[in-house]
């Protein structure tokens, strides 16, 4: 009984897993527009498919961690039914009206002008308006399952119990502890609200942001700490040790509120940057923890359900998600690095705009017009450090949710789950090579990325988005049992 109160198991909502490729899909192609669009047209990349891009993948990783819980919470049946509908309605159509806003603008609800500045407006436009409501819709109902995940009792919304398995969704007996996800889930409403701050406050007032380091206060905060809760659902699903798992939340426990507060103090304090790259490196000890644990060291001892997940693909998997850590341990130290030697001051803006006729990375332009983490930094390191980092995570949230969940979905297709096992991680692998290539000035290196790891990636998205939505419509049929 009280292995059942203190634990969740992991389970699969297909509704959601599907609007969670969606989100990601929508990302992606944003994504690739951009990169495309400048290789192909030399145009600058517009900055809603920049941002759209970053926050509709993000948004995609805590929908894939939200399917896998949502089966297991003790919440109402009409909850259930609107959190599912809020992450269709949420990062996907905020997206395109992001898009409308940045295109095409629209009417202002107000405009007055600025004081400090005549000639200049503040105002709140309309469309994004819209655009801000879509994204808190998202917001608030992976915030639900965040709270009701780590034990939270939600007025109105919890049960007693959960409700009755609908038959899109599936269960496994992997328990993970609810413990890990209040932390990760507190700090992650943090990093939201702070982007919302920032958005409303010097969208706005059309002026940059300031100080500079805002912006890593937003991202930094909610990405370390949807990390950790990655890494921690990680290991029980492998079947760690019951003692690692709790060294590892301890790691994750301290880090997550250090690294935050560092963050404040650089911002609002200007202190030095080790303040918050110091916290930050108890969280690269949980991380750097993965790769051992993958391979299958700290394994507990006992047989069946009690070492993690069995199964004849279980090793090519282990193998696939230490690829996966290992790499994110090089970009996460590249981060660390620039943090470091470039991004000591929080008051340093720059634009990401690539100077026109400049060969790829580029340097940044003398005249510095937007933010971005530091002047100075070399534009292929903060381009590896962000991209394929995003993607190792996309990557790692495929690879449990296919060792717990891919023998009912595909039944006895071993090889197609080998296929993924392997593709999964080599996706983000060509981006790290590709972006680390164009650093060092090798001919054509970003190459890596564009014709290796972006069909790679597309070609997992669109397997998994057909392999979803087939399953949901044998269930239908009735061909199928969940």
């Amino acid at each position: 009984m009280r292995a059942e109160i203190n634990t969740i198991r992991i389970g699969l909502n297909l509704p959601l897993f599907i609007a969670a490729m969606i989100a990601i899909g929508t990302g992606t192609l944003v994504g690739m527009m951009g990169i495309w669009g400048a290789a192909a047209w030399g145009r600058p990349v517009p900055e809603w498919e920049k941002v759209g891009h970053a926050h509709s993948s993000w948004w995609a990783v805590l929908i894939m961690i939200a399917a896998m819980v949502l089966p297991s919470l003790s919440i109402k049946p009409w909850a259930k039914k609107l959190i599912i509908a809020g992450t269709y309605l949420g990062p996907t159509l905020w997206v395109g009206v992001l898009a409308t806003y940045y295109e095409i603008g629209g009417p202002a609800i107000w405009r007055i002008e600025a004081p400090a500045a005549p000639g200049t407006y503040y105002d709140l436009p309309l469309i994004g308006l819209i655009a801000a409501f879509l994204e808190f819709l998202g917001f608030v109902a992976l915030g639900i399952v965040g709270l009701s995940a780590a034990g939270v009792r939600l007025p109105l919304i919890s049960a007693e119990s959960p409700p009755p398995k609908s038959k899109y969704e599936l269960i496994s007996d992997i328990e993970v502890p609810k413990r890990i996800f209040l932390i990760p889930t507190l700090a992650i409403a943090l990093g939201v609200i702070v982007g919302f701050g920032i958005n409303a406050v010097f969208k706005v007032t059309h002026r940059p942001i300031s100080p500079a380091a805002l912006v890593q206060l937003h991202d930094h905060t909610a990405l370390i700490a949807v990390s950790s809760l990655i890494v921690l659902m990680t290991m029980s699903v492998l079947g760690v040790s019951e003692r690692v798992q709790q060294i590892g939340y301890r790691l994750m426990q301290v880090a997550v509120p250090l690294t935050i507060a560092g963050l404040f103090a650089f911002n609002f304090l200007g202190v030095h940057s080790v303040l918050w790259v110091a916290p930050a490196g108890i969280y690269y000890a949980l991380l750097l923890a993965m790769i051992p644990a993958a391979l299958g060291r700290f394994t507990r001892k006992g047989s069946g359900g009690e070492r993690g997940v069995q199964g004849l693909h279980v090793p090519a998997f282990r193998w696939g998600i230490a690829v996966i850590f290992a790499g994110l341990a090089l970009l996460i130290a590249t981060g660390a690095a620039i943090a470091l030697i470039w991004d000591t001051n929080p008051n340093l803006t720059v634009t990401y705009k690539q100077p026109e006729g400049s060969p790829y990375p580029g340097p940044y332009p003398v005249t510095y017009t937007g933010t971005a983490p530091v002047r100075g930094t070399p534009r292929g390191l903060e381009n590896a450090h962000l991209s394929p980092g995003s993607w190792y995570h996309v990557a790692a949230v495929w690879m449990i949710t296919l060792m717990i969940f891919g023998p009912s979905l595909l039944g006895a297709r071993l090889g197609l789950l080998i296929l993924f096992a392997a593709t999964i991680p080599l996706a983000p692998t060509f981006n790290v090579i590709g972006r680390y290539f164009a650093w060092l000035g090798i001919p054509n290196g970003i190459g890596a990325l564009w014709f290796a790891g972006h069909p790679l990636k597309g070609f997992n998205l669109i397997a998994l988005f057909a392999i979803a939505v087939i399953a949901v419509y044998l269930i239908a049929k009735g061909k199928k049992q969940t």
